[in-house]
């Protein structure tokens, strides 16, 4: 068996000594006789190497985190009559807020349970282990996705409640500044009235 030096047989610090060994190789094909292949040799190289393509298991890509709104505690402008008026609108809007999102959160895990039901489902028919795999990776996904939405769906309403507790504290603080000062609107409104 022939050894070999690879310092000396592989590094060429001339770019004339790669042009030279190539020209070498490109002759000694040329003198090689061409041998066509019979339809026999060409059908075993096609049977021997046939791709065999595996499935494998992967991780699906799992979109961002949706991360909650950083809200900034409401703040009602306007006439001191009116900021009661405005508070009243904000308490109804942030009620239906958390109304739409409990809806909300109910439709995704009943998708969700649709969802794992049907790989359930599936799982029955499949006789693949790779095909098995990779349902039962769905169904793992499905529930992490499950248990996000439960754990999304209680900060969420932590936070509308916390607003919702906020606007409550100033509607009650507004409606006593209101009532303090509702004779004087009172007395306003009749005194207008006497000058026209």
């Amino acid at each position: 068996m022939a050894k070999y030096d690879k310092k000396k047989d592989y590094k060429i610090e001339e770019p004339e000594q790669l042009y030279r060994l190539h020209e070498q190789f490109m002759e000694e094909l040329s003198e090689r006789p061409f041998v066509p292949r019979t339809k026999e040799e060409e059908e075993r190289e096609e049977r021997e190497f046939k791709p065999i393509v595996k499935h494998r298991a992967l991780p699906r890509l799992e979109e961002e985190k949706v991360q909650p709104l950083r809200r900034l505690p409401p703040m009602v402008i306007g006439g001191l009559f009116d900021r009661l008026r405005f508070l009243t609108d904000r308490i109804k809007e942030t009620e239906d807020t958390m109304t739409a999102r409990g809806d909300l959160h109910k439709q995704m895990l009943e998708e969700i349970a649709q969802d794992l039901q049907e790989r359930e489902s599936m799982m029955s028919h499949v006789t693949d282990a790779d095909e098995r795999r990779n349902l039962k990776l769905d169904m793992s996904v499905l529930r992490k996705e499950r248990r996000h939405e439960q754990v999304q769906f209680w900060r969420d309403l932590l936070e509308l409640r916390t607003e919702l507790r906020e606007l409550f504290e100033k509607h009650q603080t507004e409606k006593k500044i209101v009532d303090l000062f509702g004779h004087i609107k009172a007395d306003l409104g009749t005194a207008v009235g006497e000058d026209t």
